[in-house]
């Protein structure tokens, strides 16, 4: 089992994350850290670890973004399996061992399985799960359900995935993995992602300055993997692909493409959208007038605030 950690500026998170690679229930790991150009002590943490620890290594580059990061890893290392966990989010103990057995017992065409996540503020206080399939997930499930992964740090992949579709795409700055994630299901001969429903993954809300706060530039990023992919279904309307993509972008303020998705999403038809929690949130949003949304807006991230905020305040003095 090959894990990955690319690591840019999280040593206050970085020692957590290596901690729960190397208390794995699954010891048959090679494990290499990626420090991508960090200009805190995040390369000092690992070296320490990797001093108690002979299956950790530490590589040292240039700031070049973490998919250059994990193509650097994956050349670096060599096991059938490849696992990636971001310096600030951490494993349950059984993670790797839980979704290795999915290999052993699922279909054979199953090139990756994927866990349920839990999010944690800043501090590493859980705050809540994340709502996530289980079973298998084709091109058409994938794209309806708007990535089921969630996050680069969810799941174990066959290393001949890469073989056959080539490294992370270097040239883009968000929707890194997604990316990844839509050419496994389009291109490679184990197309299937599975869902395990067992919590084994936290992953860190948005902290400041992580790659996923650019909500603008993942709605770029988006916009041209949906272009390229959403026609690729066949099960499933295409238009089902722009149903939560829509949602977000008018939550997030951003409607000339929000507006544009929601066009598209209609296609799937309004009977549809009205049969689903996601398509009447569309509907709703899609409706409503300039003033409309920006009071929808206020109210959500009033009350995001105020739980994510009382939240801070209870568990810190929990």
């Amino acid at each position: 089992m090959s894990v990955v950690t690319p690591a840019y500026n999280v040593a206050a998170w970085i020692g957590e994350a290596v901690d729960s690679v190397r208390a794995q229930t699954e010891g048959r790991v090679e494990y290499v850290v990626v420090d991508d150009g960090s200009t805190d002590d995040t390369a000092e943490i690992v070296r320490a670890r990797a001093a108690l620890d002979p299956r950790i290594r530490l590589i040292r580059s240039q700031n070049a973004g973490s998919g250059a990061a994990r193509n650097l890893g994956i050349t670096d290392t060599t096991a059938p399996f490849v696992a990636f966990l971001d310096g600030d989010d951490r494993w349950h103990p059984d993670f790797l061992r839980r979704l290795l057995h999915v290999f052993d017992t699922g279909p054979a065409q199953v090139g990756a399985a994927f866990c349920h996540t839990r999010v944690m503020l800043e501090s590493g206080r859980v705050v809540g799960p994340r709502w996530q399939p289980a079973g298998a997930c084709d091109m058409d499930r994938f794209l309806a359900e708007n990535n089921p992964t969630h996050n680069g740090s969810s799941l174990v992949i066959r290393r001949s995935c890469f073989d056959e579709v080539g490294g992370f795409d270097t040239t883009i700055t968000s929707a890194v993995d997604l990316e990844m994630w839509l050419r496994i299901g389009a291109w490679s001969s184990t197309p299937l992602f599975w869902g395990v429903r067992r919590y084994l993954v936290d992953m860190r809300l948005m902290r400041t300055g992580s790659i996923s706060s650019n909500r603008g530039a993942r709605y770029e990023s988006l916009d041209k993997l949906l272009t390229e992919y959403a026609p690729m279904m066949t099960r499933l309307p295409a238009g089902l692909a722009y149903v939560q993509p829509a949602v977000f972008a008018y939550r997030d303020g951003h409607d000339e493409i929000a507006d544009r998705w929601a066009g598209t999403a209609l296609t799937a038809g309004r009977a549809r959208l009205a049969g689903s929690r996601w398509g009447q949130a569309l509907l709703t949003w899609h409706r409503a007038g300039p003033e409309t949304r920006a009071r929808l807006r206020a109210a959500r991230d009033s009350t995001r605030s105020g739980v994510y905020n009382g939240l801070a305040k209870v568990l810190s003095v929990a």
